[in-house]
């Protein structure tokens, strides 16, 4: 069997979280209190496939449960989660045999998303893009991971998703230049903007 492929529980949202990044999600339905309750008891992971308008898409977040941050008698949980890795959907069942919530058959994406595009760098080297929480803006020898950029860039949860669904690196490279180059612009407007307040 491909070791790439795994039967996992579902919880279908409209967010969709890189590896490594940690969010807090509000859990406050009675099939999604039984998941993250199991997942705390077992520590087992689930797959958040990406809700995109109105329809379940086959793309999303496999995630882990890292702590119930609150909970209150009706059982509503504030929890924090954890990516760990990104995943194509090859089966959904909505719910789950004995089980109020849903699952299915999920297949690890592979996708090499570093890239060594030196226009690229130059941008988040120009914009000090905090890329990693101890180091900062690191380069090395030019080659950069674009999820990383993608985080630092706070891309909204439909602009993750057409990041990862994109065919080729090169059309992703080509849309995270134009991300950085607006967001180099609109810093020079700001700039702009202050200096002239300042002359008056």
């Amino acid at each position: 069997m491909n070791p790439n492929v795994s039967n996992i529980a579902m919880f279908p949202l409209n967010v969709f979280v890189f590896p490594g990044e940690e969010i807090p999600l509000r859990i406050f339905e009675p099939r999604y209190k039984q998941l993250i309750n199991e997942c705390r008891e077992n520590l087992f992971p689930f797959a958040i496939p990406f809700i995109n308008g109105s329809s379940i898409s086959n793309y999303g977040s496999k995630v882990e449960l890292l702590e119930v941050i609150a909970e209150n008698s009706l059982g509503d949980m504030v929890i924090m989660i954890r990516g760990l890795s990104l995943f194509k959907v090859i089966e959904f069942t909505p719910q789950l045999p004995t089980k109020l919530y849903g699952g299915g058959i999920i297949e690890t994406l592979t996708t090499d998303f570093t890239t060594t595009n030196s226009e690229l760098a130059v941008l988040v080297k120009r914009l000090k893009l905090d890329l990693h929480k101890n180091l900062g803006t690191l380069v090395i020898d030019s080659s950069i991971n674009m999820l990383d950029i993608g985080k630092a860039l706070m891309l909204k949860p439909e602009e993750r998703f057409k990041l990862i669904t994109m065919k080729t690196n090169i059309d992703r490279e080509h849309y995270l230049i134009n991300q950085l180059r607006f967001v180099e612009f609109i810093r020079n407007q700001e700039t702009k903007l202050e200096n002239n307040f300042q002359l008056n």
